[in-house]
């Protein structure tokens, strides 16, 4: 069983990472919580896809096992995440889906919450309703305590660099949104294109340096 990866981040999107580990990219599921830690930790690095790529990740694995599906993995940048999230999973009707999807504030606060029987705070996080809240409170109040004291992790993210021209983001507006690529592709797209044609200042001409650099040979 999987409990600990570190790699090279080969993507990063809204709530997943794959991670090359000696060859072998494995796909991992992120809290929210997880995932806006993860990103304040890359820094600069955000808005770099090679220096993304080359940015060397390790994450505490939770690998769910289901019968007649395939594995999934959960990760967290610090044990004690893990260790939260394990517990969640005791709650009925609480599976790993639901409780990673429940973490989308820090897990002091979610703990600190389960403790005062705060069921208000908790039937706000996604996913939990006032029954799975009251359910929370019942399994949990007394074993979430010593989570209470969980540092806060650094969520402030580093912001994107000012000098990125109106053009370029007019043309991975467009590839998104009109031709299907993801953000990460759109970026390495034009990434490339403009260190052939750093000349290039307009849409235009940066779409057909694309289109004539990406098609095949």
């Amino acid at each position: 069983m999987i409990g600990y990866l570190r790699g090279n981040l080969v993507e990063l999107e809204d709530e997943r990472v794959i991670l090359c580990v000696g060859g072998v990219g494995y796909e991992v599921i992120l809290p929210a919580i997880e995932m806006r830690a993860l990103r304040a930790r890359l820094g600069e690095a955000l808005y770099d896809q090679e220096r993304l790529r080359a940015q060397e990740v390790e994450l505490y694995i939770y690998e769910h096992i289901a019968d007649r599906q395939p594995n999934t993995l959960f990760g967290f940048n610090q044990r004690l995440e893990k260790e939260f999230f394990r517990l969640l999973i005791t709650v009925s009707d609480i599976g790993p889906a639901t409780a990673a999807k429940a973490m989308a504030i820090p897990v002091a606060e979610i703990a600190a919450a389960i403790e005062r029987r705060d069921t208000r705070v908790l039937s706000s996080l996604p996913g939990i309703g006032k029954r799975k809240a009251e359910q929370m409170v019942a399994t949990l109040k007394g074993k979430s305590l010593p989570f209470c004291l969980a540092p806060i992790p650094d969520l402030e993210e580093a912001p994107p660099p000012e000098d990125v021209s109106q053009f370029v983001k007019d043309v991975q507006q467009i590839l998104v949104e009109q031709l299907g690529y993801k953000p990460h592709e759109a970026e390495a797209m034009v990434t490339r294109a403009l260190q052939r044609r750093p000349e290039l200042t307009d849409a235009q001409a940066l779409l057909e340096e694309i289109w004539t650099g990406e098609r095949p040979s």
